[in-house]
């Protein structure tokens, strides 16, 4: 490799034909000085080094691929969860009741919902779901229970265990 090297100077004028000479011969006498032992133990060592660099650089590509694969599985639950949303949708009607519930930016918003409803969610029968972008929906207890299954953050009100 230093004569590929050198040669490459050379060509790019950057060192004489001299100068590469005189490194060339350097290198010959350091290689004599140290001895056969000692150039074999750098030898070994670089090849320690260059497997060491290797193996790090495949842990690392190992915990790239299982977070990608961790987030991939987690997108995959998000739109689960969302399908179960749009298909187990209660409609509020029209009412006065409010529900409080903290939403996941802790703030306390409420929803406005009829008497029936009002009742239903007491009774655990409906659910307030919020999705990560803050959309907030009424769903049905089973989808409430296959949301919880899956994601219980997006659970905002729930009485699940009553019945």
């Amino acid at each position: 490799m230093a004569g590929t090297l050198a040669d490459q100077l050379l060509k790019m004028g950057l060192v004489s034909e001299k100068d590469a000479k005189k490194a060339a011969h350097q290198q010959r006498v350091g290689k004599k000085q140290k001895g056969r032992a000692q150039i074999e133990a750098e030898r070994a060592e670089r090849r320690k080094q260059a497997e060491a660099r290797q193996q790090q650089q495949q842990a690392a590509d190992k915990a790239r691929g299982e977070a990608e694969r961790a987030a991939q599985a987690s997108r995959e639950v998000q739109l689960q969860v969302a399908q179960i949303v749009q298909s187990g949708k209660v409609k509020a009607g029209r009412g006065f009741r409010r529900f409080y519930f903290e939403s996941r930016d802790d703030r306390v918003p409420y929803i406005e919902v009829a008497d029936d409803v009002a009742e239903r969610v007491e009774r655990g029968d409906v659910a307030v779901t919020e999705s990560p972008t803050g959309e907030v929906e009424l769903v049905g207890r089973d989808a409430a229970a296959r949301i919880a299954e899956l994601d219980r953050s997006w659970l905002r009100l729930w009485s699940g265990n009553a019945r």
